[in-house]
This record gives structure tokens, sequence and C-alpha cells, in this order.
């Protein structure tokens, strides 16, 4: 599908991220914006067809007239993110669109308001241990990495010295908070954070008009763990036996 915008409306464009508790899905169809980004206990497999269905008749279009696709790409749950990058390169795929991956901490922190602060965002990694990342977040900017997304301790997080505020989201954000608070006393922990889709959609919009070669083939889209599941690990040591 070509794409021109001519500087006349935003791209078409289908956000997914199943990483999380948080189901993200969000369409910009035409310069609005459809926000269907919710928190769920349910498999993400079980909603997310139905919530971009949703979505596309909200806007009264279909997902062919979708233009490009945002998904984010983890660290978090294993099984989440392998959800949102399978249904997002096969949509790619059968569009025939540009994919853009995106590191799921890096759209929760896309979403942050403030003028000038330090972002964490992280999720419960179990352990004692958490899928984070830490940006510097201002209004109307990119995010910019100062921690990139991975699996960290608590105290790893705050290995870097800073004067902003600090603002932390995430359900790790919320298992930890007395750890955090103890190294950091003044942070400031968002409860059942739910990322706003416009920030995000505007993330992916920005990344991809950057440099749009680099998002032509679906297929260097690939899921980020961080780290080895329990299951690969534990096959490893009954290899070493």
């Amino acid at each position: 599908m070509s794409i021109t915008t001519g500087g006349r409306l935003p791209l078409n464009i289908l956000l997914l991220d199943t990483a999380t508790n948080v189901e993200i899905v969000a369409l910009q169809y035409n310069g609005t914006i459809v926000d269907k980004t919710t928190q769920t206990q349910n498999s993400h497999s079980v909603t997310l067809f139905d919530t971009i269905d949703s979505a596309c008749k909200e806007l009264n279009t279909t997902i062919h007239s979708i233009q490009c696709i945002g998904v984010g790409i983890g660290p978090g749950s294993f099984t989440g993110i392998r959800i949102a990058v399978t249904t997002a390169r096969m949509l790619a795929q059968i569009l025939q669109v540009p994919l853009v991956g995106i590191p799921t901490q890096l759209l929760f922190a896309s979403a942050i308001v403030h003028s000038n602060a330090h972002c964490i965002v992280a999720f419960d990694a179990k352990k004692g241990r958490v899928f984070a990342a830490r940006y510097h977040v201002t209004h109307n900017s990119m995010p910019q990495e100062i921690l990139a997304p991975g699996d960290y301790t608590i105290e790893q997080l705050f290995s870097v010295q800073c004067n902003h505020p600090v603002i932390a989201v995430g359900d790790g954000s919320v298992k930890y908070q007395e750890n955090m608070i103890q190294l950091c006393n003044t942070i400031q922990i968002v409860p059942d954070f739910i990322p706003k889709a416009d920030g995000m959609i505007r993330l992916v919009e920005s990344l991809y008009m950057e440099n749009p070669a680099n998002y032509t083939d679906y297929r260097k889209v690939l899921p980020y763990y961080s780290r080895k599941s329990d299951a690969e690990v534990m096959k490893e040591l009954k290899e070493k036996r």
C-alpha cells in the first residue's frame, strides 16, 4: 500500500501491545484516534481481534485502511509479547504495510505527560526483578533513553544520578514500591497506569517518518524477551546433567 501524507492528514495507524496486563489497542484513522486500551485479566488472544474489529467499526472503517502498524515488542510477559508481535506481523504481511516494533517500556513512557522528569516503566518479572527502562520525558518530544529496556533489580534502576522528579509506572513499580521509595523518597508512583493512545500513536508515526525504509520488512520485528524463560533454563540444566 502506498503512503502519501502530503502534510494533510496523519497516517492511518494501528497500535498493538500485549506484553503486560494492559492490552493496548489504538487506531488512528483520518486524524481521529480511537483508544481501546484497557486492563484485562483474560488472555490477550481471546480479546485482541475483537478489540481491533471494534476500533475499526467505531471509526466506520476496516483494517484495509491501515497504512502503518506499531507493535510493542517487550520485554514483559513472554506469552503476551508473542501474541501482539505475531498478530502485527501477520497483519503487516497481509496488508503489505510498514511494521514499527517498539519496546513496550518506550510506549508507556511516551504517554507520560510532564514538562521535565525521569520516568521508570517497570513490569513485574518475578524473583525480585523487573522488566524495566528509564527515560527522560519532556513535553512534545520523544522520551530519551537513560537505561535501556531490560531485566533489572530495583537497585539497578536507581544507579543513575538524577536532579529531576521521578515518576514510576507499571505493575512492577507497584509491587516494589517500598523498595523504590527507600531508594528515592520523592518518587511518584502511579498505580493502575493506563497509557493514553495519542502519545503512543505520535511515537509510532514519528519513528516511521524519520526513516520509512527501516520498517518495510515485517520479518525484522521480533519479540524482545531480555532473558530466557524458566522453561528454557530448565531445559538447559537437564541437558547439562
